[in-house]
């Protein structure tokens, strides 16, 4: 991920919208960016067996490569370099005589929300289009295929770099994604903890820049891997969710934002020597070990030897929530990740305590691949987190070498660690489940029911009954005509997480076998940001770090009657001061 001089700036200025020009004879449904826990889930429900998701024209054809552009061309205006971020993308077409498309660029939770609102949006692109990279298994299609090179008309949308942004895939609510940027985008200190803004950016802690402020401003530094040879980087750039564009002063359409489902971030492993032992983590545990106070086994009651520890960046939809369900609770009562970080650039240090180290992760697959590769790269243990898919962990499942663990004794996959009571549950505790290890009633692949991993029928059981806390619901964020393909493949999203590959609780009810998310999270007060009463003023405000609530209605998406906030493990919480 680089910054690059935009060959396409003066063009990509001048469209507003997300339509393709007529000469490509395409009709362009929806461009996602945005968070890896929806990426797979969205392909297959866009694909749907080859028959197409509604408004599609079957048979339906699937390509992923894992090097596509996602370019900000603001800052061009203000004589800066067009932001580039890459990521792997995902295409669904269709057999119309003018093809439908729809498509996915996996990104960071906020940097899909900042490319969607952005204006102009940010654009998908790939200069030379690359082979298939079948990065999605064959048997999750549902019908054995395998990647097929999009005809030309459909490649030229992508090399043509024209092709915008016009849905924001998230894992956290707009509010959470902008404070986020804002905290990083800003100079360190501020707040209880000292940890309002983290030292990216040249803007007072935790405050968000408006339009007329400078570029350096507006783009703070880019935020560097400590994975050895990664060259990648999480851009650092202003954005607003209403009002003004900060770079353009373009004004910012009202957008919706649609819950898909919920899904659980798991403390992962590597347990070859010094994590060997450890199954289970509480909140102050883990806060000693990545806040960098004490990165030893000892942390956790095992054995004493140093381990490390894998943060992602703070753009991260993980990071955040991990930040505010179990680390940095809003009174500041708990111990933040980024304490003493400083603005580490990249992130590669000895902790306080405890002979190990800390390293910044950019991106899902790179925190994995932190964790798989611990041993080898850093000669200890390493422990990470992520929001569980099959998608996300794959290459750390099935392996008794890797592990999640419970949160203060709660297992956030199954109803119990180390258990037969889930079909679908490894033989070894803390294994991670894969598409290798289901259950005979799958015949041991996907597609594969949810009511035939887990007893009861149900995922996720834990997450359900609200007594696993570290989770976020999952939204799409989306307007105009968009929105209403968005809205399509939501549908078709939550039905094929019921009964074909069960990556997330869906938030609504599915037929007669699934009757959805039954919590939701209340509205709470960010730092700098006004308290918001969401019984008169709406769905507004953020909600990462919010109690759980009982969501008796399931359709319902917002706490309608007061705004409160977590303060401390379990089910503690209090009203706004």
């Amino acid at each position: 991920m680089t910054r690059i001089k935009s060959l396409f700036a003066v063009l990509l200025l001048t469209v507003s919208t997300g339509v393709v020009p007529k000469a490509h004879a395409q009709t362009v449904k929806v461009v996602l960016a945005g968070a890896s826990a929806l990426w797979q889930t969205l392909a297959l429900a866009a694909y749907k067996t080859g028959g197409c998701v509604s408004g599609g024209t079957a048979p339906c054809f699937h390509y992923t490569n894992s090097s596509f552009n996602l370019s900000d061309t603001r800052p061009t205006v203000l004589g800066g370099s067009t932001a580039v971020d890459t990521g792997a993308v995902w295409i669904v077409w269709d057999s119309a005589a003018t093809p439908n498309v729809w498509a996915f660029i996996k990104v960071d939770a906020a940097v899909g929300t900042r490319c969607y609102f952005s204006q102009p949006h940010c654009n998908v692109n790939v200069v030379t289009f690359p082979n298939p990279g079948n990065l999605i298994s064959s048997t999750l299609w549902g019908d054995g295929s395998t990647d097929t090179t999009p005809p030309a008309a459909i490649q030229s949308l992508f090399t043509a770099g024209t092709l915008l942004v016009t849905t924001s895939a998230t894992d956290n609510r707009p509010e959470d994604d902008l404070f986020a940027t804002c905290r990083a985008n800003s100079v360190l200190g501020g707040g209880a903890d000292g940890l309002a803004g983290l030292g990216y950016g040249s803007n007072a802690s935790g405050v968000c820049p408006k339009f007329g402020s400078k570029l350096v401003d507006l783009q703070g530094s880019d935020i560097l891997s400590a994975y050895p040879g990664s060259t990648s980087t999480a851009h650092v750039l202003a954005f607003a969710i209403s009002g003004k564009d900060p770079f353009t002063g373009t004004a910012i359409p009202v957008a919706t934002t649609v819950s898909i489902g919920a899904a659980p971030v798991v403390f992962i492993t590597q347990r070859l020597s010094a994590l060997s032992t450890v199954t289970n983590v509480t909140d102050a545990q883990v806060q000693q070990v990545f806040s960098g106070a004490n990165c030893n086994a000892s942390a956790f009651g095992a054995p004493s030897a140093s381990i490390d520890a894998y943060l992602r960046e703070p753009l991260a939809g993980a990071m955040n929530t991990t930040e505010y369900t179990v680390f940095r609770y809003w009174n500041f009562s708990g111990a933040s990740q980024e304490t003493g970080v400083n603005g580490a650039n990249p992130l590669s240090a000895a902790c306080a305590g405890g002979g190990g180290s800390r390293f910044r992760a950019i991106g899902t697959s790179e925190e994995v691949k932190s964790v798989l590769n611990s041993n080898a790269n850093n000669g200890t243990d390493g422990i990470g987190y992520t929001f569980f898919s099959y998608g996300n962990v794959s290459t750390i499942a099935n392996n008794a070498n890797y592990g999640y663990l419970t949160l203060d004794g709660v297992d956030g996959i199954f109803h119990l660690y180390g258990s037969t009571i889930d079909p679908g549950q490894p033989a070894t505790p803390g294994v991670l489940p894969s598409a290798s290890n289901l259950p005979s009633a799958c015949s041991g692949a996907f597609p594969c029911a949810e009511g035939k991993i887990w007893k009861g029928n149900l995922s996720f059981p834990n997450l359900r009954n609200g007594s696993y806390r570290a989770w976020s619901t999952l939204r799409l964020i989306s307007n105009g005509t968009a929105l209403s393909a968005t809205e399509l493949l939501v549908d078709g999203a939550q039905t094929y997480v019921v009964n074909s590959v069960p990556d997330f609780v869906p938030a609504q009810k599915v037929g007669a076998s699934d009757p959805g998310l039954p919590l939701l999270r209340s509205h709470y007060l960010q730092e700098g940001v006004a308290p918001v009463n969401v019984s008169t003023a709406g769905d507004k405000g953020g909600d990462v770090g919010g109690c759980i609530l009982t969501n008796t209605g399931v359709a319902t998406t917002s706490d309608t009657t007061t705004s409160i906030i977590q303060v401390a493990p379990g089910t503690g919480c209090v009203a706004f001061p």
